[in-house]
């Protein structure tokens, strides 16, 4: 094989990882953008009703985040293309990633920016969890780290979680600081942390995203409280003196180990926020534990219903565009006519496309005479409305156009570029 043919090949395949990386691009930014339109909704209704109707309780606070799990299957509902009020509000996004891919492109770069930026915070976390020498004294189902210094309490670690505490706390409220953490590490609170954290990273666009993770964390901390003292059988007040107690560490933690990726004994610095805390504990009343499970089925259930009935009104991973024909003559470039009837492109398989040369002119009377082209496309997919691929195509000159029924060659441009993308 000549050296040329080395370089065309390799000017080919870099061209179509090109044209798949962009299409790539521009698909995902459109859908996630429609996430992301749609959690601003969602976000504002969580923080009305945590703030209203929810506000006096703490698991159902807590349990209203779990509505932003649905928005991430919300990329392809059929409302955005098939109801007016789809078409003002969302498709101004879809008209944009199509018709500026480079708008998809800069969506996914700064995801990845993004992502990298929430690992290497982690990472440099556990690097820096993981120099701490083991506590010697206290002993718990998970690894307990001592650091040497004044922090607050925290724990980190979605695989292997690691309770880290300050050598100079007392044993009594060590004791407490290790039941709390045990508590977010039992809850998943650690592995919720990380999924919010993915779902920001993936709907940026909402700068809500990034201002609730506080409240989040508050709700969480707040279920963890009433757990821990209920489980553990720890008096309120002692629990709230330790609290305080912590909370004078809580800048020192920031500041020596960026813990954000963690969930904190006394996270907020707000003295209103750590007063109200305060109230919530003194004022705690217990729950039913029978009756708490079975409302966690229940909220389950809803959420996996919720999704289901997203997915049924969703586009399905690939749609078949079936014998919709496109049609496309030189003499006009912008007069594109979609042959959704099939009166010009009347068959086509998958050698052959089949088109009524009379109705052909009918439609294009000015090519009549003319040394013009028809590019003809037929079948293929469509991922959503306006993105999609695949299918065959044929051309003809003007002058070769006769009535009766036409038979052309059938070029089919399917590739494993496009078979990648049907899977995604």
């Amino acid at each position: 094989m000549s050296k040329g043919a080395v370089m065309q090949g390799m000017l080919l395949f870099f061209n179509k990882l090109y044209g798949f990386l962009e299409f790539v691009c521009v698909y995902f930014a459109t859908i996630l953008g429609f996430c992301a339109i749609i959690s601003i909704l969602v976000l504002g209704i969580i923080m009305i009703l945590r703030s209203t109707l929810f506000s006096k309780s703490v698991f159902g606070k807590a349990a209203l985040w779990c509505l932003l799990i649905p928005v991430i299957f919300c990329g392809k509902l059929h409302v955005y293309y098939e109801t007016k009020a789809g078409l003002y509000l969302m498709l101004w996004w879809h008209d944009l990633c199509v018709g500026h891919t480079w708008i998809g492109v800069l969506y996914i770069i700064v995801i990845l920016a993004l992502g990298f930026k929430f690992w290497w915070r982690r990472k440099k976390l556990s690097g820096s969890v993981n120099r701490l020498y083991d506590s010697a004294e206290y002993r718990s189902k998970y690894v307990i780290k001592v650091f040497p210094g004044e922090l607050s309490s925290f724990c980190t670690g979605c695989i292997r979680p690691v309770i880290v505490i300050p050598e100079s706390i007392s044993s009594d409220e060590a004791g407490v600081v290790i039941k709390h953490e045990e508590t977010h590490i039992m809850l998943g609170h650690l592995w919720i942390l990380l999924a919010y954290d993915i779902l920001r990273v993936m709907l940026w666009p909402n700068l809500f995203m990034h201002l609730c993770v506080g409240y989040m964390k508050r709700d969480l901390e707040d279920i963890c409280d009433t757990v821990t003292i209920q489980r553990s059988g720890i008096d309120a007040c002692d629990y709230g003196e330790t609290i305080l107690g912590c909370a004078r560490n809580m800048m020192q933690t920031r500041k020596k180990l960026g813990c954000e990726g963690g969930m904190s004994f006394a996270w907020d610095d707000s003295y209103k926020i750590l007063k109200k805390r305060l109230e919530r504990i003194v004022a705690r009343k217990a729950y039913n534990l029978k009756i708490l499970s079975i409302s966690a089925v229940a909220l389950v259930i809803l959420v996996v219903a919720s999704v289901g009935i997203i997915k049924t009104n969703s586009y399905n991973r690939t749609n078949d565009l079936g014998m919709i024909s496109g049609i496309c003559y030189t003499g006009n470039v912008q007069k594109i006519y979609t042959d959704v009837e099939r009166s010009i492109v009347v068959d086509f398989d998958d050698d052959y496309i089949y088109v009524d040369g009379k109705a052909l002119l009918e439609q294009y009377p000015e090519a009549k005479g003319t040394d013009e082209w028809f590019h003809i496309s037929s079948g293929g997919y469509y991922k959503i409305p306006g993105i999609g691929g695949g299918g065959g195509w044929a051309e003809i000159n003007a002058k070769e156009i006769h009535d009766g029924i036409i038979k052309l060659d059938n070029h089919t441009d399917m590739d494993i570029w496009d078979r990648i993308i049907m899977l995604l």
